[in-house]
């Protein structure tokens, strides 16, 4: 399966939501940035940068997209089987990520919306689903992330959220929440299949 992880915007989560995913279903990622923080994470088994062409017979593989999208990233965009739009909740990101799903649906219908790092009782969140609504984009579907120092350590202890979750303590219980989350996330993936 191809996973697609973009918006135009830097700074929303893509590449930790990518890295987690890459980790917990042992995919690999496609990167379209010359620096990616993956190259410290990944080896060059499990991490490609694509500046430019693509290629197409990859398979198990996440792109981890940023920027607008160029034609190779079209291509790619369109033979995913799914395509992830992560955005932090705050006016600007939310403004960018309008454009970015405006442009993903005019060439793959499979998208999901990841709003990234939520908080309890989050008025912005609660005004930013009547925005995905008034724009048409309430059929669409819509998995939160909660906000976690999880989503940092993985980059720190190379493991995904529901291993650190599971290995009890105060990861255990700090971590339940968005494990769940990711796990939600994962079982509407798997939908796609």
């Amino acid at each position: 399966m191809q996973i697609s992880i973009m918006n135009f915007k830097g700074g929303q989560g893509k590449t930790s939501i990518a890295l987690n995913l890459a980790y917990t279903l042992d995919y690999g990622i496609v990167a379209n940035e010359s620096y990616s923080v993956l190259k410290n994470h990944l080896d060059d088994n499990h991490l490609l940068v694509a500046t430019g062409a693509i290629p197409n017979e990859l398979d198990d593989v996440i792109y981890d997209f940023g920027g607008g999208i160029t034609a190779h990233m079209a291509d790619v965009i369109k033979r995913s089987k799914v395509v992830i739009i992560p955005f932090i909740v705050e006016q600007a990101n939310v403004e960018v990520t309008i454009e970015a799903i405006n442009s993903v649906l005019a060439i793959n219908q499979n998208v999901i919306l990841v709003p990234n790092k939520i908080k309890e009782d989050d008025r912005d969140y609660v005004a930013m689903l009547d925005t995905i609504k008034e724009f048409g984009f309430d059929h669409l579907p819509l998995v939160p992330l909660r906000a976690s120092t999880a989503m940092q350590n993985i980059f720190v202890e190379h493991k995904t959220v529901a291993q650190m979750q599971s290995e009890g303590g105060l990861h255990g219980f700090n971590y339940r929440k968005i494990a769940d989350d990711f796990n939600k996330l994962i079982e509407l993936i798997n939908s796609y299949k």
